[in-house]
C-alpha cells in the first residue's frame, strides 16, 4: 500500500483526504436551493446571475424553480469530487524492461538511395530494415539521424519506437534538399546524441550507399571511439550501380548530358566499421540487425538487460468523473432558475422590473455638395 493510501470497502484511495469533502457537496447544494443562508433567506439565484450577465438578459424559467432540488448538483458535486481522490482497484501487470544499451540509426537521404538496383529502392530496403530492427528491441534507447549534404538529429534517444515509425515513413531525399555525403556532420551529431556516460553499450548503425570525399570525419570519429560506440555500417546498392530517377519521370545526368550512375561504394563503411571494432554488411541481400547488433555485443562488453514483471493497481477514477459531469449537465439544465439570454434593445423592463436602456440612434451620413445654392440653380 502507498504512503497516504487508504482502504475502503477494497477500494484504494490515493488522495483520501478530498472524502471528508464528499458529504459537504449535498449539503452546499440543499443550502443553496433549499436552506437559509444568512438573513436574507434562500438563495435567489436570478440575482446573481443578472451580476454575471453583463450586457445580457436573464430569462427566468418558471420549470427549473418548481425541480430546483439541487439533488442533481450534489450527487454531481460528490461523484466528482470521489474521482478526484483517484479511486484504485484490480491489479494490472506490465513487463518492464531495463535495458542499458543505446542504438542510433543513421539514415543517408541523398538522392542517389532512390536506385533500383535494390528492390524496391535503395531507401525502402533500409526503412525496411529499420522497421525490422525495431520489431526485434526490447526496451534499448533509439535514436534516429538523417544526413545527405547536411546532417541533423530527427528522433531523440528514447524507448518510444511508434514515434520514429511514423517519422521514418515520411522520410526521403527532399526532406534533405542539400546534395552530397556529409560523413563528418552525421557523427557530429552522433557524438551529441550519445552524450558524455559511457556505461551502456553504444551502436551507430549506418545505412548508406557512397563514401565521404571530406577527410575531416576521421577527426570526428576519434571522439565516438573515446564513448566506445561500435559502427554497424550496411551497405545499402550494388557493384553494378542503377539510375537515379530525378524525381520527374526521367534520370539525373551528369553535365554532358550522360544518365548518372550510381554504385555501391563502401570504404568508408568498412572503414567505420574497423576503426570501431564494429561490423560492416552489404545489405543487396536481406541482413537481420538484430542478429549483426548481438555479434558486436559478443566482441565486447554486454549492457545489462533485465526483463521483470511490475504490478500496479487499476486507476478507476472514470467511474465516478463520467456521471459527475452528467450530473452536472442535468443541473445546469433542470435546476438552474434562469439563464442569461441575449438582451434585446427595445423599451420595456427585465425579468426584474428594471427598465432597459433606450437603444442607441444609429448615425446617417448625407452626401452634401460644396457648392453654393444659388450655383447650383444657375447650372439647372
Amino acid at each position: 500500500m502507498g504512503e497516504g493510501r487508504v482502504n475502503i470497502f477494497g477500494v484504494h484511495w490515493e488522495q483520501p483526504w478530498i472524502l471528508a469533502l464528499v458529504p459537504l457537496a449535498p449539503l452546499l447544494a440543499w443550502l443553496v436551493f433549499r436552506g437559509q443562508i444568512g438573513k436574507a433567506g434562500p438563495l435567489h439565484l436570478p440575482r446573481v446571475l443578472r451580476r454575471w450577465a453583463g450586457a445580457r438578459a436573464v430569462t427566468d424559467r418558471p420549470s427549473a424553480k418548481r425541480r430546483a432540488t439541487g439533488l442533481w448538483l450534489g450527487l454531481g458535486s460528490a461523484l466528482v469530487l470521489a474521482a478526484l481522490a483517484r479511486p484504485q482497484w484490480g491489479n494490472l501487470e506490465e513487463v518492464v524492461f531495463d535495458q542499458s544499451r543505446e542504438v542510433l540509426i543513421a539514415l543517408d537521404l541523398s538522392a542517389s538511395m532512390l536506385a533500383e538496383d535494390v528492390k524496391p529502392t535503395r531507401l525502402a530496403r533500409a526503412k525496411l530494415l529499420i522497421g525490422n530492427l525495431l520489431d526485434q528491441l526490447q526496451g534499448e534507447r533509439v535514436g534516429l539521424a538523417v544526413f545527405a549534404g547536411t546532417a541533423f538529429l530527427q528522433v531523440p534517444m528514447s524507448s518510444d519506437y511508434e514515434i520514429m515509425r511514423d517519422i521514418l515513413t515520411g522520410l526521403d531525399p527532399s526532406y534533405l534538399p542539400q546534395a552530397g555525403t556529409d560523413y563528418a556532420g552525421m557523427l557530429r551529431v552522433a557524438n551529441e546524441a550519445f552524450g558524455q556516460s559511457t556505461a551502456a553499450d553504444r551502436f551507430l548503425i549506418v545505412l548508406s550507399d557512397g563514401e565521404a570525399h571530406d577527410p575531416d570525419w576521421r577527426r570526428v570519429l576519434e571522439e565516438l571511439k573515446k564513448k566506445e560506440v561500435k559502427v554497424i555500417a550496411l551497405g545499402i546498392g550494388t557493384f553494378t550501380g542503377g539510375l537515379v530517377p530525378d524525381g520527374q519521370g526521367g534520370v539525373v545526368k551528369d553535365g554532358r548530358g550522360a544518365a548518372v550512375l550510381s554504385k555501391l561504394e563502401p570504404a568508408t563503411l568498412e572503414e567505420l566499421a574497423q576503426a570501431t571494432s564494429g561490423v560492416y554488411r552489404e545489405a543487396s541481400n536481406w541482413v537481420d540487425l538484430a542478429e549483426v547488433i548481438q555479434e558486436t555485443v559478443a566482441q565486447g562488453k554486454a549492457g545489462d538487460f533485465s526483463k521483470s514483471r511490475d504490478v500496479r493497481m487499476a486507476e478507476r477514477f472514470q467511474w465516478f468523473l463520467a456521471p459527475g459531469i452528467l450530473l452536472l449537465a442535468l443541473s445546469f439544465a433542470l435546476e438552474i432558475p434562469s439563464l442569461p439570454n441575449r438582451r434585446r434593445l427595445a423599451l420595456g423592463t427585465t425579468t426584474a422590473g428594471e427598465p432597459l436602456p433606450v437603444p442607441l440612434e444609429k448615425k446617417s451620413t448625407r452626401l452634401v455638395s460644396k457648392e453654393r445654392p444659388s450655383v447650383l440653380a444657375k447650372t439647372k
